[in-house]
């Protein structure tokens, strides 16, 4: 039986029960996550591959571009391969989700059991994550658009002098402003919509529903969040670097010798699905666990758990606590 101690958590209280969820169910997070990971090994060997193949050159020649239809059939590949990623990588999070929740409520939890919650969900999943990947998008592209605009202006008036350093600094400026201005604007929208996944795991709401109670529970709270989850970035990115920074470094040998094996890919590929399988639950952890402080902050959610929990039989010795 596991304590269900349900109270506002601290930033390092939060990150402390993270990894004590992490360290006490590792096989069962590793085993959810490791099945999107997989789906990452094919989108990031096309994409090595392509890499390396401006490195595989005979000596004495310079390198060409590939044929205009190759390109856009291995760009139509990789983009392909990315969203069906995507979609394994939104049910991945789905599961782990759902195991999160009942493992820190103190229910039992498989990974094919995470993975059946997910099966009556899975359309609405995936609408909650392309949704708000659209609304990115549709921040992102205009702002890019503005700066494109903005660097052909500069252009025209200096009569089309791209090499002269006015030009040159000012575009880099201009992209460097635009780029900054709509990544902050991004992580912002990503604040509000950061529990969107667990409310729809969890309440069984719809996609715009669960949106929006994102938006609504994560109001007040995005600085907390913010840097609960830049935490778990940082963590999560520096796990994964020790499975593939081997290959990067001979990666970066290959390349500087003009040879690309393919076999060097394809390892660095299973390196950094295996890396997406072992520190990727923990930003999925800490996720859940922001769904619920906030929930405890705002609807008092630990005295709603403590009453459900009086209003039914107490359970026999052995079980775990009621849901």
């Amino acid at each position: 039986m596991e304590n269900v101690e349900l109270r506002p958590l601290s930033l390092g209280e939060l990150l402390d029960r993270t990894f004590s969820l992490y360290r006490s169910h590792f096989w069962l997070f590793v085993g959810i996550m490791a099945i999107p990971a997989a789906f990452a090994i094919p989108e990031r060997i096309l994409l090595l591959n392509f890499e390396g193949s401006f490195f595989n050159l005979t000596p004495g020649h310079l390198p060409t571009l590939p044929d205009p239809a190759m390109m856009a059939g291995i760009f139509g590949g990789y983009f392909a391969l990315l969203i069906v990623f995507l979609a394994m990588y939104a049910v991945g999070t789905g599961a782990a989700t759902s195991a999160v929740a009942d493992v820190y409520l103190g229910r039992p939890s498989t990974a094919r059991g995470s993975y059946a919650k997910v099966r009556k969900k899975f359309w609405r999943l995936i609408g909650v994550v392309f949704n708000i990947a659209l609304r990115l998008l549709g921040i992102v592209v205009p702002v890019m658009l503005v700066a494109g605009g903005l660097v052909v202006a500069v252009t025209v008036s200096t009569g089309g002098n791209v090499n002269s350093p006015v030009v040159v600094i000012s575009m880099f400026l201009i992209f460097l402003f635009f780029y900054l201005a709509a990544f902050a604007v991004c992580v912002w929208f990503v604040l509000r919509y950061a529990i969107a996944i667990p409310v729809l795991m969890i309440e069984d709401l719809g996609v715009l529903d669960s949106i929006r109670r994102s938006v609504f529970l994560t109001r007040g709270r995005r600085g907390h969040i913010f840097l609960a989850l830049l935490v778990a970035a940082i963590i999560v990115y520096v796990g994964m670097l020790l499975f593939t920074f081997p290959f990067v470094i001979a990666v970066t040998l290959a390349a500087a010798r003009g040879h690309w094996p393919v076999w060097l890919s394809s390892a660095s590929a299973v390196a950094s699905a295996i890396g997406i399988a072992i520190a990727g639950p923990i930003s999925m952890i800490v996720t859940v666990l922001l769904y619920y402080d906030t929930r405890i902050r705002r609807e008092a959610f630990d005295l709603q758990f403590m009453i459900s929990s009086l209003d039914q039989p107490a359970p026999a010795a052995g079980t775990v606590s009621p849901a």
